[in-house]
């Protein structure tokens, strides 16, 4: 909890949605893995029958995409054509395990395939193809497209959490992907070249 901070406005969004940080829009925040999804698959069930051009975006890891409940929630998806963007982050490792060693297929975008689900593949670490693929898959739902999928490959920098020393990487790895594949840095160049505004001016 922040120092001093109303306790009563930082839980707020757990037992009543339309209020505190989340306001009404986010609905996870749990620590079942995968539980998101057919969570995200029942919103999208709530847009398509209240007729709204809203779509549910729903994501979640590559450990989450081994979970028998997110095959459940791509059946039921794709049966009733509803308006849902399921973005796979592939981090390469679920809390250590690579996806090598626990996914028969690691191409994680063609998860949806057994259901008639599109799929693409997405460089996670480019902001800018993240926002154009994004962008195609929320006109092609809101068109009424049914489902779809993204899988954005990233390279975290860092472990899942404060407690997670990420021995499962070696420096090097580490090293090389924060000088070349960094996504803020990657994002930073163009900008610095555009006429836009920096700290000086």
């Amino acid at each position: 909890m922040g120092r001093r901070a109303a306790l009563r406005f930082c839980t707020c969004f757990l037992p009543e949605r339309q209020r505190g940080p989340a306001a009404g829009t986010f609905y996870g925040g749990h620590g079942i893995v995968g539980a998101q999804v057919p969570l995200g698959v029942g919103l999208g069930f709530a847009h398509k029958y209240r007729a709204s051009d809203r779509i549910s975006v729903t994501y979640f890891g590559d450990g989450a995409a081994n979970q028998g409940q997110v095959f459940e929630a791509f059946n039921m998806a794709a049966l009733w054509q509803l308006p849902v963007l399921f973005v796979i982050e592939n981090n390469q490792y679920a809390m250590g395990t690579s996806v090598e060693r626990s996914a028969a297929v690691s191409d994680l975008h063609e998860r949806g395939a057994a259901f008639g689900i599109p799929g693409g593949r997405v460089d996670g670490m480019d902001v800018a193809a993240v926002l154009q693929a994004t962008e195609e898959a929320v006109a092609g739902l809101r068109a009424g497209n049914g489902t779809a999928a993204a899988g954005n490959d990233d390279l975290p920098l860092r472990g899942h959490s404060m407690s997670d020393p990420a021995k499962y990487r070696s420096r090097e790895e580490v090293s090389k992907m924060r000088k070349e594949r960094d996504a803020i840095e990657q994002a930073r160049q163009p900008c610095s070249t555009a006429a836009m505004p920096t700290r000086t001016r």
